[in-house]
Protein backbone atom coordinates (compact mmCIF):
# COMPACT_ATOMS: atom_id res chain seq x y z
CA UNK A 1 0.00 0.00 0.00
CA UNK A 2 0.72 3.79 -0.90
CA UNK A 3 2.74 4.87 2.58
CA UNK A 4 3.45 8.15 3.92
CA UNK A 5 6.42 9.57 4.51
CA UNK A 6 8.92 7.51 7.11
CA UNK A 7 8.83 10.24 8.98
CA UNK A 8 5.27 10.05 9.37
CA UNK A 9 4.37 8.53 13.03
CA UNK A 10 1.76 5.81 13.52
CA UNK A 11 0.10 8.46 15.71
CA UNK A 12 -0.26 11.17 12.99
CA UNK A 13 -1.55 8.86 11.19
CA UNK A 14 -3.89 7.74 13.03
CA UNK A 15 -4.85 11.70 13.80
CA UNK A 16 -5.19 12.41 10.35
CA UNK A 17 -6.97 8.86 9.26
CA UNK A 18 -9.58 9.84 12.32
CA UNK A 19 -10.41 13.19 11.21
CA UNK A 20 -10.69 12.05 7.39
CA UNK A 21 -13.11 8.93 8.27
CA UNK A 22 -15.27 11.80 10.86
CA UNK A 23 -17.13 12.21 7.51
CA UNK A 24 -18.10 8.61 7.90
CA UNK A 25 -19.22 9.72 10.98
CA UNK A 26 -22.27 11.92 9.27
CA UNK A 27 -23.00 9.57 6.95
CA UNK A 28 -23.44 6.83 9.92
CA UNK A 29 -25.64 9.80 11.78
CA UNK A 30 -27.57 11.17 8.46
CA UNK A 31 -28.50 7.33 8.06
CA UNK A 32 -29.79 6.77 11.33
CA UNK A 33 -31.60 9.84 12.56
CA UNK A 34 -34.12 9.10 10.06
CA UNK A 35 -34.69 5.94 11.74
CA UNK A 36 -36.42 7.56 14.40
CA UNK A 37 -36.92 11.12 12.95
CA UNK A 38 -39.65 8.85 10.43
CA UNK A 39 -41.92 7.96 13.79
CA UNK A 40 -42.91 11.60 13.65
CA UNK A 41 -42.60 13.77 10.56
CA UNK A 42 -44.76 10.87 8.94
CA UNK A 43 -47.16 11.80 11.43
CA UNK A 44 -46.62 15.86 11.09
CA UNK A 45 -46.96 15.69 7.06
CA UNK A 46 -49.33 12.73 7.27
CA UNK A 47 -47.20 10.46 4.73
CA UNK A 48 -48.34 6.66 4.29
CA UNK A 49 -45.83 3.79 4.29
CA UNK A 50 -44.48 4.07 0.45
CA UNK A 51 -43.92 8.03 1.46
CA UNK A 52 -41.80 7.43 4.53
CA UNK A 53 -40.08 4.68 2.67
CA UNK A 54 -39.46 7.34 -0.56
CA UNK A 55 -37.65 9.62 2.63
CA UNK A 56 -35.36 6.90 3.27
CA UNK A 57 -34.95 5.85 -0.58
CA UNK A 58 -34.07 9.21 -1.69
CA UNK A 59 -30.77 9.22 0.55
CA UNK A 60 -29.67 6.09 -0.56
CA UNK A 61 -30.25 6.93 -4.78
CA UNK A 62 -28.54 10.36 -3.61
CA UNK A 63 -25.42 8.23 -2.13
CA UNK A 64 -25.06 6.19 -5.19
CA UNK A 65 -24.81 9.43 -7.48
CA UNK A 66 -22.31 10.83 -5.13
CA UNK A 67 -20.42 7.39 -5.06
CA UNK A 68 -19.83 7.15 -8.40
CA UNK A 69 -18.12 10.68 -9.53
CA UNK A 70 -16.58 10.45 -6.24
CA UNK A 71 -13.78 8.69 -7.23
CA UNK A 72 -13.37 11.20 -10.32
CA UNK A 73 -13.55 13.92 -8.21
CA UNK A 74 -10.95 12.49 -5.72
CA UNK A 75 -8.12 11.40 -8.77
CA UNK A 76 -8.70 14.97 -10.01
CA UNK A 77 -9.10 17.23 -7.47
CA UNK A 78 -7.65 15.63 -4.26
CA UNK A 79 -8.68 13.26 -1.52
CA UNK A 80 -9.20 16.15 0.95
CA UNK A 81 -11.26 18.81 -1.61
CA UNK A 82 -13.39 15.88 -2.28
CA UNK A 83 -14.25 15.40 1.58
CA UNK A 84 -14.49 19.17 2.51
CA UNK A 85 -17.36 18.88 -0.27
CA UNK A 86 -18.62 16.25 1.55
CA UNK A 87 -18.82 17.94 4.94
CA UNK A 88 -20.48 20.61 2.94
CA UNK A 89 -23.38 19.05 1.70
CA UNK A 90 -24.10 17.16 5.00
CA UNK A 91 -24.21 20.58 6.15
CA UNK A 92 -26.86 21.95 4.14
CA UNK A 93 -28.90 18.72 3.77
CA UNK A 94 -29.14 18.87 7.73
CA UNK A 95 -30.28 22.97 7.76
CA UNK A 96 -32.76 22.05 4.92
CA UNK A 97 -34.10 19.30 6.92
CA UNK A 98 -34.31 20.93 10.32
CA UNK A 99 -36.21 23.87 8.64
CA UNK A 100 -38.14 21.70 5.98
CA UNK A 101 -41.69 23.62 5.53
CA UNK A 102 -43.10 20.18 3.52
CA UNK A 103 -42.05 16.95 2.35
CA UNK A 104 -40.61 18.47 -0.75
CA UNK A 105 -37.47 20.03 0.58
CA UNK A 106 -37.38 17.40 3.26
CA UNK A 107 -36.68 15.15 0.35
CA UNK A 108 -34.25 17.07 -0.81
CA UNK A 109 -32.48 17.41 2.36
CA UNK A 110 -32.32 13.86 1.87
CA UNK A 111 -30.26 14.29 -1.64
CA UNK A 112 -27.83 16.21 -0.71
CA UNK A 113 -27.20 14.36 2.66
CA UNK A 114 -26.43 11.08 0.06
CA UNK A 115 -24.93 12.66 -2.19
CA UNK A 116 -22.32 13.67 0.51
CA UNK A 117 -22.41 10.10 1.90
CA UNK A 118 -21.86 8.76 -1.70
CA UNK A 119 -18.72 10.90 -2.10
CA UNK A 120 -17.32 9.84 2.00
CA UNK A 121 -17.97 6.64 1.52
CA UNK A 122 -16.00 6.04 -1.48
CA UNK A 123 -12.98 8.46 -0.76
CA UNK A 124 -11.92 7.48 2.93
CA UNK A 125 -11.27 3.86 2.37
CA UNK A 126 -8.79 4.76 -0.35
CA UNK A 127 -7.44 7.65 1.32
CA UNK A 128 -6.68 5.12 4.67
CA UNK A 129 -5.35 2.92 2.45
CA UNK A 130 -2.90 5.19 1.37
CA UNK A 131 -1.81 6.40 4.62
CA UNK A 132 -1.43 3.67 6.54
CA UNK A 133 1.62 1.15 6.23
CA UNK A 134 1.09 -2.82 5.55
CA UNK A 135 1.84 -3.90 9.17
CA UNK A 136 -1.11 -1.44 10.39
CA UNK A 137 -3.42 -1.57 7.58
CA UNK A 138 -6.27 -3.23 9.00
CA UNK A 139 -6.71 -0.94 11.97
CA UNK A 140 -5.92 1.96 10.21
CA UNK A 141 -8.49 0.80 7.21
CA UNK A 142 -11.19 -0.31 9.44
CA UNK A 143 -11.54 3.08 11.54
CA UNK A 144 -14.29 4.43 9.00
CA UNK A 145 -16.54 1.60 9.82
CA UNK A 146 -15.98 2.23 13.54
CA UNK A 147 -16.86 6.26 12.60
CA UNK A 148 -20.39 4.76 10.87
CA UNK A 149 -21.27 2.92 13.89
CA UNK A 150 -20.28 5.81 16.18
CA UNK A 151 -22.34 8.30 13.93
CA UNK A 152 -25.46 5.58 14.12
CA UNK A 153 -25.00 5.37 17.69
CA UNK A 154 -25.00 9.06 18.41
CA UNK A 155 -28.20 9.61 16.50
CA UNK A 156 -29.83 6.74 17.97
CA UNK A 157 -28.94 8.70 21.06
CA UNK A 158 -30.02 12.28 19.68
CA UNK A 159 -33.46 10.36 18.70
CA UNK A 160 -33.97 9.14 21.89
CA UNK A 161 -33.47 12.80 23.71
CA UNK A 162 -36.22 13.66 21.48
CA UNK A 163 -38.86 11.34 21.26
CA UNK A 164 -40.74 12.45 24.06
CA UNK A 165 -41.35 16.18 22.29
CA UNK A 166 -41.48 14.46 18.98
CA UNK A 167 -39.30 16.93 17.24
CA UNK A 168 -37.73 15.61 14.56
CA UNK A 169 -36.25 18.82 13.55
CA UNK A 170 -34.19 18.56 15.91
CA UNK A 171 -33.03 15.40 15.71
CA UNK A 172 -31.93 16.48 12.25
CA UNK A 173 -30.13 19.79 13.67
CA UNK A 174 -28.01 18.02 16.29
CA UNK A 175 -25.89 16.77 13.61
CA UNK A 176 -24.60 20.06 12.06
CA UNK A 177 -22.24 20.08 15.56
CA UNK A 178 -20.43 17.09 13.94
CA UNK A 179 -20.54 18.94 10.73
CA UNK A 180 -18.72 22.04 12.23
CA UNK A 181 -16.23 19.97 14.02
CA UNK A 182 -15.30 18.37 11.04
CA UNK A 183 -14.63 21.05 8.61
CA UNK A 184 -12.98 22.88 11.44
CA UNK A 185 -10.65 19.97 11.72
CA UNK A 186 -10.17 18.76 7.73
CA UNK A 187 -7.69 21.05 6.98
CA UNK A 188 -5.31 19.98 9.47
CA UNK A 189 -5.13 16.61 7.33
CA UNK A 190 -2.32 15.59 5.26
CA UNK A 191 -3.30 15.02 1.54
CA UNK A 192 -2.92 11.60 0.35
CA UNK A 193 1.06 10.77 -0.50
CA UNK A 194 0.20 8.38 -3.35
CA UNK A 195 -2.12 11.11 -5.00
CA UNK A 196 0.45 13.52 -4.96
CA UNK A 197 3.29 11.59 -6.16
CA UNK A 198 1.18 10.43 -8.83
CA UNK A 199 0.33 14.18 -10.05
CA UNK A 200 3.91 15.09 -9.40
CA UNK A 201 4.51 12.65 -11.61
CA UNK A 202 2.23 14.00 -14.50
CA UNK A 203 -0.10 10.67 -14.01
CA UNK A 204 -3.00 10.34 -16.39
CA UNK A 205 -6.34 9.39 -14.80
CA UNK A 206 -7.35 5.94 -15.85
CA UNK A 207 -9.87 5.28 -17.90
CA UNK A 208 -13.14 4.04 -16.09
CA UNK A 209 -12.98 1.23 -18.98
CA UNK A 210 -9.74 0.20 -17.29
CA UNK A 211 -11.47 -1.49 -14.25
CA UNK A 212 -13.32 -4.44 -16.94
CA UNK A 213 -9.36 -5.42 -18.18
CA UNK A 214 -7.55 -8.26 -16.73
CA UNK A 215 -6.07 -8.37 -13.69
CA UNK A 216 -8.27 -5.67 -12.43
CA UNK A 217 -11.61 -6.60 -13.34
CA UNK A 218 -11.42 -9.84 -10.93
CA UNK A 219 -10.76 -7.44 -7.54
CA UNK A 220 -13.53 -5.32 -9.38
CA UNK A 221 -16.16 -8.52 -9.22
CA UNK A 222 -15.24 -9.31 -5.96
CA UNK A 223 -15.06 -6.03 -4.29
CA UNK A 224 -18.92 -5.31 -5.99
CA UNK A 225 -19.65 -8.59 -4.73
CA UNK A 226 -18.76 -8.13 -1.46
CA UNK A 227 -20.49 -5.03 -1.34
CA UNK A 228 -23.85 -6.89 -2.48
CA UNK A 229 -23.18 -9.54 0.49
CA UNK A 230 -22.80 -6.63 2.79
CA UNK A 231 -26.11 -5.02 1.80
CA UNK A 232 -28.40 -8.24 0.87
CA UNK A 233 -27.46 -9.66 4.37
CA UNK A 234 -30.53 -7.13 5.64
CA UNK A 235 -27.88 -5.03 8.05
CA UNK A 236 -29.08 -1.90 7.04
CA UNK A 237 -32.71 -2.66 6.81
CA UNK A 238 -33.21 -3.75 10.41
CA UNK A 239 -30.95 -0.12 11.13
CA UNK A 240 -33.01 1.73 9.40
CA UNK A 241 -36.20 0.44 10.68
CA UNK A 242 -35.22 -0.81 13.77
CA UNK A 243 -37.65 0.66 15.83
CA UNK A 244 -40.45 -0.04 13.27
CA UNK A 245 -39.68 -3.66 13.88
CA UNK A 246 -38.89 -3.24 17.79
CA UNK A 247 -42.28 -1.52 17.97
CA UNK A 248 -44.14 -4.26 16.04
CA UNK A 249 -42.95 -6.98 18.89
CA UNK A 250 -45.37 -4.49 20.90
CA UNK A 251 -43.34 -2.04 22.24
CA UNK A 252 -43.84 1.25 22.72
CA UNK A 253 -42.24 4.52 20.31
CA UNK A 254 -40.24 5.64 23.02
CA UNK A 255 -39.50 1.98 24.36
CA UNK A 256 -38.02 0.86 20.48
CA UNK A 257 -36.12 3.57 20.02
CA UNK A 258 -33.89 3.24 23.16
CA UNK A 259 -33.73 -0.44 22.08
CA UNK A 260 -32.50 1.00 19.38
CA UNK A 261 -29.44 2.59 21.50
CA UNK A 262 -28.75 -0.59 22.95
CA UNK A 263 -28.46 -1.86 19.08
CA UNK A 264 -26.28 0.72 18.42
CA UNK A 265 -24.12 0.86 21.19
CA UNK A 266 -23.77 -2.74 20.80
CA UNK A 267 -22.31 -2.26 16.82
CA UNK A 268 -19.75 0.13 18.17
CA UNK A 269 -18.20 -2.39 21.02
CA UNK A 270 -18.31 -5.61 18.38
CA UNK A 271 -16.32 -3.28 15.57
CA UNK A 272 -13.96 -1.60 18.14
CA UNK A 273 -13.27 -5.33 18.78
CA UNK A 274 -12.95 -6.25 15.33
CA UNK A 275 -10.37 -3.72 14.74
CA UNK A 276 -8.13 -5.22 17.41
CA UNK A 277 -8.22 -8.58 15.62
CA UNK A 278 -8.21 -7.62 11.66
CA UNK A 279 -4.07 -7.57 11.98
CA UNK A 280 -4.20 -10.51 13.92
CA UNK A 281 -6.77 -13.18 12.61
CA UNK A 282 -7.04 -12.03 9.19
CA UNK A 283 -9.65 -10.45 7.21
CA UNK A 284 -11.05 -13.80 5.56
CA UNK A 285 -11.59 -15.74 9.45
CA UNK A 286 -13.68 -12.37 10.65
CA UNK A 287 -15.62 -12.79 7.38
CA UNK A 288 -16.56 -16.21 7.67
CA UNK A 289 -17.29 -16.34 11.68
CA UNK A 290 -19.63 -13.43 10.48
CA UNK A 291 -21.38 -14.53 8.08
CA UNK A 292 -22.02 -18.20 9.27
CA UNK A 293 -23.26 -16.44 12.72
CA UNK A 294 -25.61 -14.16 10.72
CA UNK A 295 -26.87 -16.89 9.53
CA UNK A 296 -27.90 -18.67 12.85
CA UNK A 297 -29.16 -15.60 14.30
CA UNK A 298 -31.62 -14.74 11.45
CA UNK A 299 -33.64 -18.47 11.77
CA UNK A 300 -34.61 -17.85 15.21
CA UNK A 301 -35.23 -14.37 14.66
CA UNK A 302 -37.65 -15.24 11.35
CA UNK A 303 -39.19 -18.04 13.77
CA UNK A 304 -40.17 -15.65 17.03
CA UNK A 305 -42.27 -13.81 14.30
CA UNK A 306 -43.64 -16.40 12.26
CA UNK A 307 -45.02 -18.06 14.87
CA UNK A 308 -46.21 -17.40 18.26
CA UNK A 309 -43.54 -18.38 20.75
CA UNK A 310 -43.27 -18.10 24.64
CA UNK A 311 -41.27 -14.81 24.99
CA UNK A 312 -41.57 -13.75 21.07
CA UNK A 313 -40.65 -10.19 22.15
CA UNK A 314 -37.53 -10.75 23.99
CA UNK A 315 -36.35 -13.65 21.47
CA UNK A 316 -36.64 -11.25 18.67
CA UNK A 317 -34.58 -8.67 20.80
CA UNK A 318 -31.67 -11.53 21.27
CA UNK A 319 -31.58 -12.46 17.62
CA UNK A 320 -31.37 -8.34 16.85
CA UNK A 321 -28.67 -8.36 19.16
CA UNK A 322 -26.91 -11.76 17.72
CA UNK A 323 -27.03 -10.15 14.35
CA UNK A 324 -25.91 -6.91 14.59
CA UNK A 325 -22.98 -8.04 16.84
CA UNK A 326 -22.06 -10.97 13.74
CA UNK A 327 -21.96 -8.39 11.61
CA UNK A 328 -20.10 -5.61 13.20
CA UNK A 329 -17.39 -8.46 13.99
CA UNK A 330 -16.77 -9.14 9.99
CA UNK A 331 -19.05 -8.45 7.24
CA UNK A 332 -18.83 -4.22 8.24
CA UNK A 333 -15.40 -3.59 8.47
CA UNK A 334 -13.92 -5.95 6.51
CA UNK A 335 -15.48 -5.28 3.74
CA UNK A 336 -15.01 -2.00 3.18
CA UNK A 337 -11.37 -2.65 3.90
CA UNK A 338 -11.24 -5.76 1.41
CA UNK A 339 -12.41 -3.58 -1.35
CA UNK A 340 -9.75 -0.39 -1.26
CA UNK A 341 -6.73 -3.49 -0.40
CA UNK A 342 -8.08 -5.56 -3.61
CA UNK A 343 -7.66 -2.13 -5.98
CA UNK A 344 -4.26 -1.53 -7.28
CA UNK A 345 -3.52 1.94 -6.81
CA UNK A 346 -3.50 3.33 -9.83
CA UNK A 347 -7.33 2.54 -9.93
CA UNK A 348 -7.82 2.74 -6.31
CA UNK A 349 -10.04 5.52 -6.22
CA UNK A 350 -12.14 4.58 -9.21
CA UNK A 351 -12.58 1.03 -8.35
CA UNK A 352 -14.00 2.10 -4.91
CA UNK A 353 -16.48 4.45 -6.04
CA UNK A 354 -17.87 2.19 -8.46
CA UNK A 355 -17.89 -0.94 -5.74
CA UNK A 356 -19.11 1.63 -3.43
CA UNK A 357 -21.99 3.09 -5.97
CA UNK A 358 -23.22 -0.66 -6.08
CA UNK A 359 -22.75 -0.94 -2.15
CA UNK A 360 -25.53 1.83 -2.17
CA UNK A 361 -27.52 0.68 -4.77
CA UNK A 362 -27.93 -2.79 -3.33
CA UNK A 363 -28.78 -0.77 -0.04
CA UNK A 364 -31.69 0.98 -1.67
CA UNK A 365 -33.33 -2.60 -3.40
CA UNK A 366 -33.10 -4.05 0.32
CA UNK A 367 -34.66 -0.90 1.72
CA UNK A 368 -37.35 -0.82 -0.98
CA UNK A 369 -38.25 -4.16 -0.95
CA UNK A 370 -38.01 -5.00 3.11
CA UNK A 371 -41.25 -3.44 3.78
CA UNK A 372 -43.44 -4.84 0.86
CA UNK A 373 -41.76 -8.11 1.38
CA UNK A 374 -43.03 -8.22 5.17
CA UNK A 375 -46.25 -7.38 4.14
CA UNK A 376 -46.06 -10.01 1.32
CA UNK A 377 -44.46 -12.75 2.71
CA UNK A 378 -44.18 -11.69 6.14
CA UNK A 379 -41.61 -10.88 8.75
CA UNK A 380 -40.42 -14.28 9.42
CA UNK A 381 -39.80 -15.82 5.78
CA UNK A 382 -37.93 -12.24 4.96
CA UNK A 383 -35.72 -12.95 7.87
CA UNK A 384 -34.94 -16.76 6.44
CA UNK A 385 -34.67 -14.95 2.98
CA UNK A 386 -31.64 -12.76 4.54
CA UNK A 387 -30.40 -15.68 6.14
CA UNK A 388 -29.76 -17.66 3.07
CA UNK A 389 -28.11 -14.03 1.56
CA UNK A 390 -25.28 -15.07 4.04
CA UNK A 391 -25.11 -18.65 3.80
CA UNK A 392 -24.41 -18.22 0.14
CA UNK A 393 -21.78 -15.41 1.68
CA UNK A 394 -20.31 -17.76 3.19
CA UNK A 395 -19.55 -20.05 0.46
CA UNK A 396 -18.48 -16.76 -1.71
CA UNK A 397 -15.74 -15.46 0.74
CA UNK A 398 -14.61 -19.59 1.30
CA UNK A 399 -14.06 -20.24 -2.22
CA UNK A 400 -13.30 -16.85 -3.88
CA UNK A 401 -12.07 -13.91 -1.81
CA UNK A 402 -8.03 -14.37 -1.07
CA UNK A 403 -6.18 -12.88 2.48
CA UNK A 404 -4.97 -10.02 1.93
CA UNK A 405 -3.19 -9.92 5.55
CA UNK A 406 0.23 -8.38 5.76
CA UNK A 407 1.05 -8.16 1.94
CA UNK A 408 1.63 -5.57 -0.16
CA UNK A 409 0.13 -4.24 -3.35
CA UNK A 410 2.23 -6.72 -5.45
CA UNK A 411 2.13 -10.09 -3.33
CA UNK A 412 -2.23 -9.29 -3.43
CA UNK A 413 -2.15 -8.87 -7.18
CA UNK A 414 -0.20 -12.23 -7.53
CA UNK A 415 -3.26 -13.66 -5.38
CA UNK A 416 -5.78 -12.27 -7.38
CA UNK A 417 -3.87 -13.58 -10.55
CA UNK A 418 -3.51 -16.97 -9.67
Amino acid sequence: MAVSDDRTSDRQRLRWGTIAAFSCFLYGYCSGVVAGAQLYFGREFRLGTGAQGAVVAIFLLGAAAGALIAGRCADRFGRKPTLFAAGVLFGLGLVLAQFAPNVGVLLLSRVAQGVAAGLASAVVPSYLSEIADDAHRGRLGSINQLMVTLGLLVSYLVNLAFAASGDWRRMFGAGLIAVVLFLIALPTVAESPAWLRRRGEGAPQPPLRALFRSPVRRAVVLGTGLCVLQQFCGINAVLYFAPTIIEQTGLAATDSILYSVYIGALNVVMTEVSITLIDRAGRRPLLLISTVAMTIALIPLGASFRWDLPGGSVTALICLLAFVAAFAIGTGPVVWLLVSELLPPPMRARGTGLCTTVNWLANFTVSQSFLPLIHGIGQGRTFWLFAVVCLLGTGFVAHWVPETKGRTDAEIAVALAT
